[in-house]
């Protein structure tokens, strides 16, 4: 019985010598990682899901408005023949433009 039990032991650790260790699949600790994250924080919030949405809207409404104001812009008649100087930006800003050494 005693060599019955060693042949059959050695034939247990034979059969183990083909073995090889379990590999995981590519980016599997990636996705277990990620899935484990989703649960722990629940559904995402609508806010979160409109946000592409929402930064669209604001640049078109950011266009239209950047757009109407050069629209404007080019309408109004510049004044003719006015230099742009320092006298003419104080008087246009109520700036006196005396100084104490005068």
């Amino acid at each position: 019985m005693h060599k019955e039990d060693n042949n059959r032991i050695k034939k247990i650790l034979d059969s183990l010598d083909g073995i090889q260790g379990a590999a995981a699949p590519d980016f599997f600790y990636t996705r277990l990682k990620a899935r484990m994250q989703n649960e722990l924080l629940g559904q995402p919030s609508a806010f979160i899901k409109l946000r592409p949405v929402l930064a669209a809207a604001s640049l078109i409404a950011f266009l239209i408005i950047n757009i109407s104001t050069l629209r404007q812009l080019t309408h109004m008649q510049p004044e003719k023949n006015r230099k742009a100087t320092i006298e003419t930006f104080a008087a246009a800003y109520n700036l006196n433009t005396e100084t104490v050494y005068e």
